[in-house]
């Protein structure tokens, strides 16, 4: 007979009426307390212990990305906050004369790139060809660690066209949305420049240089409670594919249904894929100084309001296995490392268009304990 025991590793859980306690006082993008990583890119201020116990977020830096030197790329696992590099990794991307392909195999979630450093306004250009096939999801967004998003996705059966979309603090407006027929070519074959220039006041999307739609914040007005849903906090510019064939029923419906994975273009890599051949990035808010002598600021800091505040406050942390946890945060074993990483709001079309699903993410982790496993057979 023979007997395992497995170490099941339960997650503490973040949300608005559960912060985090002081032993594990950050709020990952995903909704979970820890310590290290958990405090870096996406950790929401909010929902953590106290706002300053996400660390401060590095700020802008008006830069053209062409993909070539794959120094400037850490997998989020193993980043502490260092500015050194331009972008962390999840899933597999593959990097080939300038151009870096974002990468989804069977049973994997995908490819997303996220800026170390965030983006407070700026017009921001990605240059790429998107994924193609029923199922498959391109995304292009910016995205704030208290959940405001502008967007710019593809669907992988709709190839003449683009879906633009915002949200404020993650609250769910199917009235948002908008699509964008392409003058030329389709969006797998070709590469196009897809933009969003966003200002204090006013967000703007274009393709190839041609407005395609406008939103003033006037526009965004709420009664009810006083304030303007308007995304206006420092974000990460992300990149992403992922599979909407496989969730749950509105959000297969929206991206076109089941994915194939007998098409033609997984068939030959072994993966779906998209082509980013640059990332341009001009800051219009705070960002970092190039004027020799001048005082550098390096991060945005939040308030308890959600107020921003600009400092020179280091952004690294100090990496540690938190007690509360018992996982090491590793590049194998890291909890932000969830299947379904992406954290896309889809559009649930069943629900009579008044809401929209969050990609669900593993809330456990489980270990076989080896040495507890060896100890039970020499009993044996």
């Amino acid at each position: 007979m023979f007997a395992t025991t497995l170490e099941v590793n339960a997650q503490l859980q973040c949300s608005a009426g559960n912060k985090c306690p002081e032993s594990a006082p950050c709020c990952s993008e995903f909704g979970f307390c820890g310590i290290g990583r958990f405090c870096l890119g996406g950790c929401n201020p909010l929902l953590s212990h106290a706002p300053n116990s996400c660390a401060p977020n590095p700020i802008c830096q008006t830069m053209t990305y062409d993909f070539k030197d794959t120094k400037k790329f850490i997998d989020s696992g193993s980043y502490n906050g260092e500015t050194k590099y331009d972008f962390t990794t999840e899933g597999q991307p593959i990097f080939s004369n300038g151009i870096v392909l974002l990468t989804m195999a069977k049973n994997t979630p995908g490819t997303r790139l996220s800026t170390t450093r965030y983006t407070q306004y700026g017009r921001i250009t990605a240059r790429l060809k998107t994924s193609r096939t029923q199922g498959i999801v391109t995304a292009f967004i910016t995205m704030s660690n208290i959940k405001d998003e502008i967007d710019w996705e593809w669907v992988g059966h709709k190839l003449d066209q683009g879906q633009s979309n915002y949200f404020y603090r993650g609250h769910i407006d199917y009235k948002n949305g908008d699509t964008h027929t392409l003058n030329s070519g389709d969006t797998f074959n070709t590469f196009h420049d897809y933009t969003i220039d966003w200002q204090e006041n006013q967000i703007q999307w274009f393709i190839d240089g041609k407005l395609v739609r406008t939103l003033n914040k006037k526009d965004t007005f709420n009664e009810t409670s006083g304030t303007y849903s308007y995304p206006s906090t420092p974000s990460r510019v992300q990149l992403s594919i992922w599979n909407g064939g496989e969730g749950a029923a509105g959000t297969k419906e929206w991206a076109g249904g089941q994915t194939n994975w007998d098409s033609p273009d997984v068939k030959l890599p072994g993966y779906f894929y998209v082509q980013v051949q640059s990332l341009d990035i001009k800051c219009y808010g705070p960002q970092v100084s190039d004027v020799p002598g001048q005082s550098q600021l390096t991060s945005f800091i939040y308030g308890a309001s959600g107020n921003i505040s600009v400092s020179n406050a280091n952004t690294v942390v100090q990496v540690a296995t938190p007690q509360s946890q018992g996982v090491a945060q590793d590049a194998g074993n890291n909890v932000n490392l969830m299947s379904n990483f992406t954290g896309q709001y889809i559009a649930n079309l069943k629900a009579s268009g008044s809401s929209r699903l969050v990609i669900a993410t593993s809330i456990m982790m489980i270990t076989v304990s080896i040495s507890m496993l060896l100890s039970i057979l020499e009993q044996l």
